[in-house]
């Protein structure tokens, strides 16, 4: 177990490597530049101004350079100047946000594991009877729906149609908890199938 773990670890590494080469690259395959959304703005800068702004970001060098200096970056936490925030760097914007995407996933987690057991357990104990077909039906439907999709339905229908939740914001429990739903239910309906399965045989 402890080999495996540490296998598994180690090709962790070339991994996120070609993940994010492959990201670099298609970034950078995509028409237009890193610089149009201030290049062009209310305000376009000049020709002199963009050439600044590209050797200030490294833009104009090679693409392998590039490439070097982002790992480099990366690697001692440096992940530059955003380009939305200009008074901002993105490693403040990754401390501010992550304990909120950190909160959210586990909250996401408990739903799932919560959900995903109880419908299991229900389907199996009432295998092939009523409470089976809409504990599957759900938890297929929990498994095939993206998470946009999802995140649009329980918007209209717990925002508009049912006024229960807000849109979005995160200054009280009930801002967090269409997002948890969203992102718990794709891993309830792969728990509950699971948890059904294995009570079966």
């Amino acid at each position: 177990m402890l080999t495996y773990t540490i296998q598994r670890l180690l090709w962790l590494i070339p991994t996120v490597l070609a993940m994010a080469l492959v990201t670099f690259l298609v970034m950078h395959a995509t028409p237009g530049s890193p610089l149009d959304p201030v290049a062009e703005g209310a305000n376009p800068l000049s020709p002199e101004a963009q050439k600044n702004l590209a050797e200030a970001y490294g833009l104009d060098k090679p693409l392998w350079e590039q490439f070097a200096i982002f790992i480099g970056k990366s690697l001692r936490g440096d992940f530059g100047q955003s380009f939305v925030y200009k008074t901002r760097t993105v490693s403040e914007i990754l401390v501010e946000t992550f304990p909120i995407s950190l909160f959210l996933g586990a909250m996401a987690l408990a739903i799932a594991v919560a959900g995903g057991v109880t419908l299991g357990i229900l389907a199996a104990v009432y295998q092939n009877r009523s409470w089976d077909y809409v504990c599957v039906s759900l938890a297929t439907l929990g498994v095939s729906l993206p998470n946009f999709v999802l995140a649009v339905f329980l918007i209209v229908l717990f925002s508009f149609v049912i006024p229960l939740f807000p849109t979005g914001g995160w200054g009280s429990p009930r801002d967090w908890v269409l997002p948890a739903v969203t992102l718990a239910l794709g891993p309830l309906g792969i728990i509950a199938r699971f948890t059904r399965s294995s009570m079966v045989e």
